[in-house]
């Protein structure tokens, strides 16, 4: 038993993901009411598109499989896109706190099973800390991941990149974020993992440095 604790240790990591996911609520619960509309012209021109809501919701669970199987396959790899995805949450955390934002959602109509989803999710998810779009910056974290460190076949690396920019695209279709909010996630996304991985390889420089000279 205790081999076996031993062993999987590491998947506590993952426990990291709702302790941001409740920071996420705190200051959305607090920060809401002061909060900038950062939806623009453009965004008024991109429709509500409603069976989007599917890879919307599709997000955590997406979310938590890719981490569990980073864990028990890419041990390595798993640990530094932990590290990247907390960083850059807690500084898109940061930015809600600081510049709350929101974006406005159409009404819809309770007339159909998928509507009735959009309400739900509606309900269950504020309007508010919009940018940047954590559901944006951690499923582009994950495509860069897939695409720059795992060695996956084709199918299964087609498919799960098809559905992590099927999410990103599902948050302005279902009216939950703007261009900006997306365009934020990504870039929050891409400049944590360069900063991070120039860490990494700069540190391995070095250990491999002195390695060679001792």
């Amino acid at each position: 038993m205790r081999e076996l604790v031993l062993r999987w240790k590491h998947m506590i990591g993952i426990l990291t993901i709702p302790v941001q996911g409740m920071l996420y609520v705190w200051i959305s619960e607090r920060f809401g009411a002061n909060s900038r509309l950062d939806y623009t012209w453009i965004d008024t021109k991109i429709p509500f598109v409603e069976w989007f809501i599917f890879p919307y919701m599709s997000w955590m669970p997406v979310l938590y499989a890719s981490f569990i199987y980073l864990a028990i396959r890419m041990r390595e790899i798993y640990w530094r896109t932990l590290i990247i995805y907390n960083i850059a949450v807690m500084a898109g955390n940061i930015c809600f706190w600081l510049f709350p934002t929101y974006v406005p959602r159409p009404d819809i109509p309770n007339n159909d099973r998928i509507h009735d989803l959009v309400n739900f999710m509606y309900q269950a998810d504020a309007p508010y800390n919009c940018f940047p779009s954590i559901h944006c910056l951690t499923s582009y974290l994950l495509f860069i991941t897939l695409q720059r460190q795992m060695n996956v076949k084709a199918p299964l690396r087609t498919m799960w990149s098809v559905l992590l920019w099927l999410i990103i695209a599902s948050t302005v279709f279902v009216k939950q974020h703007s261009l900006l909010d997306v365009l934020g996630g990504i870039a929050f996304a891409e400049i944590v993992y360069r900063l991070v991985y120039y860490a990494y390889s700069r540190n391995y420089n070095q250990d491999k440095e002195f390695n060679l000279k001792y």
